[in-house]
């Protein structure tokens, strides 16, 4: 019975891994979820699902000693092994998310919002792979995948001439650094340690009531590509998104802005998961490269 572990899930991408892996009665699904009383679409999917095959655990990835409360009772359902780990979990503030290096109101408010994003971007990856690697160790599979952005690589933030975003971009920078330690530490005992761009992806369905989906596309050479979806206050940074585009549109004439659903952008990751091999450690694959290999029969 293969097992995973979804770190971050209760809406968006991460709702959605855990609806498809769930669907199959012969997967264990574990997710991790900040505050299970307002998991309000996770609490429906568990209610709906008719294979009792979803476990939810509340811990915030920031709080380590909670994950490790978590990891506790992985072990109890398991026996103490886990297949695969997909960290989803990640800070898209829409207050800051488009502010550049030069915009925040002071240098207090700088330093807050990037220590915020280092803390959940960088040291929840950290601390959610530490926590649960003494059972990827005892399991069969050993996966540890990392929801990852184009905004972090710095060749798209170069060629798209994309100033702001810069405390996600850069702590996500720092989460793919992160996954390359691991799969360097993990290498030889027969991991594969990944990040992988999920595509645009239109959230809008589990997104918060104040908020609307926002997806920016990211671009490697020509246009291909994408980042996490991005919640934005349609009031505040409408102007902003359409700005963002237009920019992408001069860098690339032939720019599409076509965002898709949870469900096919999942099921892309989910297909590219299951294929991964010692060929992918230590890589950062962006959606077009994952469609790409698919459609070449790789996976």
């Amino acid at each position: 019975m293969p097992s995973y572990a979804v770190i971050g899930g209760s809406r968006g991408i991460g709702l959605e891994f855990v609806r498809q892996l769930s669907s199959n009665p012969e997967n264990t699904v574990f997710v991790t979820v900040r505050n299970r009383n307002s998991s309000t679409y996770l609490a429906e999917l568990v209610a709906q699902s008719g294979h009792q095959n979803i476990h939810v655990l509340e811990a915030d990835v920031v709080d380590h000693r909670a994950l490790k409360a978590a990891a506790e009772e992985v072990v109890k359902a398991t026996g103490g092994s886990l297949d695969v780990l997909i960290n989803n979990a990640a800070r898209t503030e829409a207050h800051n998310a488009f502010k550049g290096l030069l915009d925040y109101e002071d240098e207090d408010a700088s330093d807050a919002e990037f220590l915020e994003s280092f803390k959940i971007n960088v040291l929840g990856f950290v601390h959610s792979v530490n926590t649960f690697l003494p059972l990827l160790r005892k399991g069969s599979a050993k996966k540890i995948v990392l929801i990852g952005s184009q905004g972090g690589e710095r060749d798209f933030v170069w060629e798209a001439r994309m100033p702001n975003m810069t405390a996600y971009s850069t702590t996500k920078a720092a989460a793919h650094m992160v996954m390359a330690k691991y799969a360097v530490l993990l290498e030889k005992e027969g991991f594969v340690v990944t990040s992988l761009c999920p595509g645009i992806v239109d959230v809008t369905t589990t997104a918060s009531s104040e908020c609307g989906s926002f997806t920016l596309a990211h671009i490697r050479g020509r246009i291909e590509l994408i980042a996490n979806a991005v919640l934005l206050d349609k009031q505040i940074w409408k102007k902003e998104v359409e700005a963002q585009q237009a920019d992408f549109r001069k860098a690339v004439p032939d720019f599409k802005f076509e965002p898709q659903s949870p469900e096919g952008s999942v099921t892309t990751l989910l297909r590219t998961i299951a294929a991964l091999d010692s060929s992918e450690c230590g890589k950062f694959l962006s959606h077009g490269e994952q469609v790409a290999a698919q459609n070449q029969g790789k996976s």
